[in-house]
C-alpha cells in the first residue's frame, strides 16, 4: 500500500501526528481555494496580460473572461453533486485537482481569448461545487466556486476527534482567508515587474499548493464514515484505530464505530428521495418545511451573489493595483 514503511501504515503515523497530516492536506486545499478565489481579480489589470489577450480597453471582453469561470463551477458543482459521495473524499479532492491544475496550466500558458476561456472554465469545473461557508464574493465573481475540492471540510470532520473536529475546521476558514490574502499581495508585488511574468507566474504560483495535495492525499486515510456507507466495516475500523492510536479492539474504538454504524443505517433507513423533498411529504412526516428551509439557503445565496458583492473587490483591488504602480 502506498504510504506504508516497514510494514507500517501511512509511513508509521498514528494518532495526533495522522490528523496533523490530515489536516495540513484540508488546510492547503482550503487555502488553494482561497488564493484562486483572489488571483485574477489581480491578472486582469496588469498590461501584458490585456495586450497579449488584444483586450485592451475592451472592458467588455475582461468582464467576460472573468464570469466565464462561474460556468465552469456550476458543472463542477453537479458533478460533485453526483459523483461526489460515489467517489470518496480522497478520490474527489484529486480529481477535483488535477482538473484545477489542466485549468491552471491552459490559462498559464494563453495567448488568446478562446484559450483563456477555456482555461477559466476548466478550471472553474474543477472548482465546481458551491460553497456556502467560504463564499466571500471573490474579486472576480470566483467565490461561488469549490468542486470536488469541497470535500475536504468533510474529510477533515470524519477524521478527526470530536474535541478538535471544531478547531481543525476554523484552522481551514482561516486558511481560507489567508490565501485570498496571500493572492492579493502576490498580484501586487508582481504588478511592478514588467512583461508576461507579472501575470503568469502568480497564476502559476497556486502549484506550490497543488504539489502538496498531490503529496500528502494519496497516503492519508479515507474517511471512516464514507467507508461504513459502502460496507467496508474493516477498513473503517482500522483506520478508527490508527487515528485514535489504539488497536482495533479497544472499546472506544468499538463504540466509535458502532456509532457511525448506527448513523449510516438510520439516514440510509429515513433516506428522502428529491422528488419528495421538492413537492413536500404527506401524513406523519409533514410539517418539516423542508421545502421552504431548502429555498430560504438557496435563496440567501443566490441574493448574495445576484448584489454584486464581488464587483466592489474588483474595483478595490484594481485601484490599488493602478495607483501604487504609478505612486512607486
Amino acid at each position: 500500500m502506498f504510504g506504508s514503511k516497514n510494514g507500517q501504515r501511512y509511513f508509521g503515523f498514528r494518532g495526533g501526528w495522522l490528523t496533523f497530516w490530515v489536516t495540513v492536506a484540508c488546510a492547503t486545499d482550503m487555502t488553494l481555494f482561497g488564493y484562486d478565489q483572489g488571483v485574477f481579480g489581480g491578472v486582469i489589470v496588469t498590461d501584458d496580460f490585456l495586450e497579449t489577450l488584444n483586450i485592451v480597453g475592451n472592458t467588455s471582453m475582461v468582464s467576460t473572461v472573468t464570469a466565464l469561470y462561474t460556468i465552469g463551477c456550476f458543472f463542477g458543482a453537479v458533478a460533485a453533486f453526483v459523483v461526489g459521495d460515489i467517489l470518496g473524499r480522497k478520490k474527489s479532492i484529486l480529481i477535483g485537482t488535477t482538473i484545477m491544475s489542466v485549468g491552471a496550466i491552459l490559462q498559464i500558458t494563453a495567448y488568446s481569448v478562446p484559450h483563456m476561456i477555456v482555461g477559466r472554465i476548466v478550471a472553474g469545473i474543477g472548482k465546481g461545487n458551491a460553497s456556502n461557508e467560504h463564499d466571500y464574493g471573490a474579486n472576480t465573481s470566483e467565490g461561488t466556486a469549490s468542486t470536488l475540492l469541497r470535500h475536504a471540510p468533510p474529510w477533515q470532520a470524519e477524521t478527526s476527534a470530536a474535541a478538535w473536529r471544531g478547531k481543525l475546521i476554523v484552522i481551514e476558514l482561516i486558511m481560507n482567508i489567508a490565501g485570498f490574502s496571500l493572492s492579493n499581495w502576490v498580484t501586487f508585488g508582481f504588478s511592478f515587474v514588467p512583461g508576461p511574468i507579472a501575470w503568469r507566474l502568480p497564476l502559476a504560483f497556486q502549484f506550490i499548493f497543488i504539489v502538496i495535495l498531490y503529496a500528502t492525499v494519496p497516503w492519508l486515510p479515507e474517511s471512516p464514515r464514507w467507508l461504513v456507507m459502502k460496507g467496508r466495516f474493516k477498513e473503517a475500523e482500522q483506520i478508527l484505530a490508527d487515528l485514535e492510536a489504539k488497536d482495533i479492539d479497544d472499546p472506544m474504538v468499538q463504540a466509535q464505530l458502532s456509532e457511525i454504524k448506527f448513523a449510516a443505517n438510520y439516514e440510509r433507513e429515513h433516506a428522502v428521495r428529491i422528488r419528495d423533498l421538492v413537492r413536500g411529504r404527506k401524513g406523519d412526516q409533514a410539517g418539516t418545511c423542508t421545502v421552504r428551509r431548502l429555498l430560504l439557503g438557496m435563496g440567501s445565496q443566490f441574493m448574495q451573489q445576484f448584489s454584486g458583492t464581488a464587483f466592489p473587490m474588483v474595483q478595490r483591488l484594481r485601484k490599488m493595483l493602478t495607483d501604487h504602480r504609478h505612486q512607486w
